[in-house]
């Protein structure tokens, strides 16, 4: 069974060989083939042969354009610093007061030099691909991405005080990552990774009023150009998992944080989850036997649902060789 076989049967609750490995690596993967961050933020050839290297050592079972969440912010007019070792920082808030927000204009994906470099990177991981691996793309969610364009705390207290501008601002987020995301399902993308991050952040009520129903719109749109969606949150989401799920994700990541075992019990069978042990403590700072017992207690949880190994989030850059080989030995484990 290939990787792309693997990944679908499992979205689909069908039988696998072996757990699906949806580590993800972008500043380790940059590391690993010997360049700069910066390289990997803005030459998509060099992404795309960092993340094929990641899958042919380390078993990961997708080759996956995640980098950073500025790659929107340049395309609305933000100006972006990309560092040599580090995430892209936007120099200056593209929405500084409400008269931003109606002045924002969507762009086209194609038009804008980094998201156009992730269409890129996605067209050549496909062809590189050959059909044996799954290819994802990744946009930011609307919410996220309100807050890439504006100060959060401003954000925060809007949603309070006077939400309707934010509503207009969470509208054209949400109409501009669903061009985003067809566009990289017309480059080749199976699955499309959507990052929400934020919306860790702001508890059940506002979840369900300013995040979920743009998840949704965007998470539908994707549906119907005939790919699946990977919804991850960094951070707590314990007391929103039983909306997350209602956002219509083919999978959910967990982060480590959050109970997974009680995850599982809310979160129905047919939506994967994906996680969770601690990327720091476990897999950069741990032993090989650390982190493949923490793979063996999520791969405990494939009896409760259609699971999925990774980390909680991205594996650090400084993390040992061993330890990443060990996420696999431990997926093949009998």
């Amino acid at each position: 069974m290939n990787s792309f076989e693997r990944v679908m049967n499992r979205f689909e609750g069908r039988e696998v060989d072996r757990l699906p490995n949806f580590s993800i690596v972008m500043m380790f993967a940059a590391k690993q083939t010997g360049i700069s961050y910066g390289e990997f933020l803005t030459d998509y050839k060099k992404l795309s042969e960092a993340v094929l290297y990641c899958h042919e050592k380390f078993g990961i079972d997708v080759l996956s354009a995640i980098s950073d969440s500025m790659r929107e912010v340049e395309g609305f007019g933000g100006k972006v610093r990309i560092y040599e070792d580090k995430s892209p920082e936007a120099e200056e808030y593209v929405i500084r007061n409400e008269s931003d927000i109606s002045a924002l204009k969507l762009f086209d994906p194609y038009s804008s030099r980094r998201t156009y470099d992730r269409i890129q990177a996605v067209g050549l991981m496909k062809q590189k691909a050959c059909g044996e691996v799954p290819v994802m793309g990744w946009i930011e969610g609307a919410f996220a991405e309100s807050c890439d364009l504006m100060r959060m705390e401003d954000l925060f207290v809007s949603l309070l005080d006077d939400p309707e501008p934010i509503v207009e601002l969470l509208e054209k987020c949400t109409e501009e990552e669903i061009l985003f995301a067809k566009a990289q399902i017309d480059a080749g993308a199976d699955i499309i990774g959507l990052g929400d991050a934020a919306t860790s952040l702001i508890g059940p009520s506002l979840y369900e009023r300013f995040a979920l129903p743009y998840q949704q719109r965007i998470i539908d749109a994707i549906h119907e150009k005939g790919a699946k969606v990977k919804l991850h949150i960094c951070g707590n989401i314990s007391s929103v998992t039983d909306l997350a799920y209602r956002s219509g994700a083919d999978m959910i990541d967990l982060d480590y944080m959050v109970d997974m075992e009680k995850a599982a019990e809310i979160i129905p069978r047919n939506i994967c989850i994906c996680g969770n042990f601690n990327p720091v403590s476990v897999v950069l700072n741990g032993t090989p036997e650390q982190v493949k017992e923490e793979v063996r207690r999520c791969r405990r949880l494939s009896i409760v649902n259609n699971n999925c190994i990774a980390p909680g989030c991205e594996i650090p850059p400084d993390t040992r060789v061993e330890n990443v080989l060990a996420i696999q030995e431990a997926i093949e484990e009998n």
